[in-house]
């Protein structure tokens, strides 16, 4: 819908709304008038208000259903009631994975679901790390033996309360069935 009489066309740089006041990113918007009277508009529809309250996920490890890939959602460091995301990246060389920051992949609840000690194990042993560490599964010592055959470490485990393999006993007990 066009609100002036002049050609409309993709805004090429950012500008405030001048529907709701919001700001529109380059690309995202309309940019219809004449010079010193241009007016940006978003397309389609405004975002909501500022003031509209929106929950953001929790703290914690996430799974994106759409594409089965791991999220953390942190709580800033100087804004604890604000949170962001990093999604894992895993390197096509194989290479120890990373958690990257990326924008808006922590925002939305409806698009996470929390992580679950089968996902993690999943994950863990397709790409031969523990997805929260990084570290690579697998080594000399019984845990980490043990590590490569659940597919997150000893330490991770208890930190999220993942099931493991508690002593030696179970532990060789593990190995044992392989």
């Amino acid at each position: 819908m066009s609100h002036s009489s002049t050609p409309t066309r993709t805004n090429k740089f950012g500008g405030k709304c001048a529907d709701c006041g919001a700001w529109v990113l380059p690309g995202a918007g309309t940019l219809s008038g004449s010079r010193g009277a241009w007016v940006t508009r978003h397309l389609g529809t405004c975002p909501p208000p500022k003031g509209t309250p929106t929950k953001n996920a929790e703290p914690g490890y996430y799974v994106r259903p759409a594409d089965g890939r791991a999220v953390v959602v942190v709580a800033g460091k100087r804004h604890p009631e604000r949170t962001y995301g990093k999604v894992l990246t895993f390197p096509a060389d194989g290479s120890r994975p990373s958690w990257d920051y990326v924008r808006g992949a922590g925002y939305s609840v409806a698009d996470l679901r929390p992580m679950t000690a089968a996902d993690a194990a999943e994950m863990g042993l397709s790409h031969g790390f523990c997805i929260r560490c990084c570290a690579p599964l697998g080594g000399e010592t019984l845990s980490a033996a043990v590590s490569a055959l659940v597919g997150y470490g000893e330490t991770c485990a208890k930190r999220m309360g993942w099931p493991y393999p508690k002593g030696v006993a179970a532990q060789r007990a593990r190995l044992a069935e392989g």
